[in-house]
């Protein structure tokens, strides 16, 4: 559905040229809600701004539905910004107009009948649960109720893309957390497909089905957004968790002190809630301790990731009183992590049972 190829920006200045974009490719499908996240300074805003062309490429092609719009004239960028709506991370409304009068301007502007305006803009309204403030003006509202008045108005022209640039971060955590949820909804039940820019890993994981990380103008780490989180690979995108709590290498604290194998299992679904560890105890005569873990969700599906050291069981003795010098040294040796062979069975052990396992340190 949007298509950037090549996508290059650059600012000129009479000292300097500022290279926005330096490169971009990104294709972003029908009904998805689509995530991209970065730092200030980061590209972010000019990016999401190639797509209504509000911003022109310096080189690169913009394609909307299989059309390049990359050159379009004026009268064919005013019929494509029609179908892509526009929420702004400081509201942008008309303070002088009421919460109706802002929700219908832009059908004024398209030219819809008075009567057919009105009641779109009520049923906007009533979708965004605004309904009982069409009267009031945008300084009787909260942030919140600001932004849901944003989010009506950007879809008075029935549009089939809705960007949100920082959509939430003008906004408290729990009418972020309300927001996010009326997006979801707008998404789920209107099929628009959502494009957002973000510089919270939260958003992206309560959100999005696709992300996109950039650096200094560039994609540096693309995919859906279980893999990108359960599987970082990029330096950026690992410091992006990490700041946002999910911190995959705190284990290492403790590396001084391990002297047993170290895994990290990744895992979601239903795997999320299965009780694999006593199965690993009582199946494999493995012992364990638990490092570091955390479990959530991102989107709707439930996910796990957990830092473990692992060693080979304790063999019970066949005399209880016997506490032999042979068995201390059988202690001794199962202290320093797991044999070749027990580690091949550990992974054998999780894989049928569709968990990631990554052995940290032998």
């Amino acid at each position: 559905m949007i298509e950037l190829r090549g996508i290059k920006k650059s600012f000129h200045t009479k000292e300097k040229a500022l290279h926005a974009l330096q490169g971009v490719d990104l294709t972003i499908k029908r009904g998805q809600v689509f995530g991209i996240i970065g730092r200030s300074g980061a590209g972010k805003s000019t990016l999401i701004r190639m797509i209504n062309l509000l911003e022109k490429p310096t080189e690169g092609r913009v394609l909307i539905n299989g059309q390049d719009y990359t050159n379009a004239s004026d009268s064919q960028l005013r019929k494509l910004r029609q179908k892509i709506g526009m929420v702004f991370q400081h509201f942008n409304l008309l303070s002088s107009q009421t919460v109706l009068n802002n929700v219908l301007y832009p059908l004024k502007i398209a030219g819809t009948p008075k009567s057919q305006a009105i009641e779109r803009a009520n049923h906007l309204l009533k979708l965004v649960g605004l309904e009982e403030h069409v009267h009031k003006y945008p300084s009787q509202l909260s942030g919140g109720q600001k932004q849901r008045v944003g989010i009506a108005r950007a879809l008075a022209t029935q549009p089939e893309i809705l960007l949100c640039d920082e959509a939430t971060s003008a906004l408290d955590p729990e009418t972020t957390k309300s927001i996010l949820a009326l997006l979801n909804k707008i998404n789920k039940e209107l099929g628009i497909t959502i494009v957002l820019i973000t510089h919270s890993m939260d958003v992206v994981r309560n959100l999005c089905d696709e992300v996109a990380v950039i650096d200094k103008g560039l994609i540096v780490e693309q995919g859906d957004v279980v893999n990108v989180f359960l599987h970082p690979q990029h330096e950026t995108t690992k410091a992006l968790l990490s700041e946002s709590g999910v911190d995959n290498e705190s284990w290492q604290q403790f590396d001084s002190d391990i002297h047993d194998t170290v895994i990290r299992l990744t895992y979601h679904g239903k795997t999320a809630v299965e009780p694999l560890l006593s199965h690993l105890v009582s199946q494999l005569n493995l012992e364990f301790s638990i490092l570091q873990g955390s479990v959530g969700f991102i989107k709707d599906t439930p996910f796990g990731q957990m830092v473990i050291t692992v060693s080979e069981g304790q063999a019970r003795p066949k005399n209880p009183q016997n506490n032999t010098s042979e068995s201390q040294a059988t202690l001794n040796e199962v202290s320093h992590g797991l044999s070749q062979n027990s580690i091949t069975q550990l992974k054998q052990f999780f894989e049928k049972r569709n968990v990631d396992v990554e052995v940290l340190k032998s």
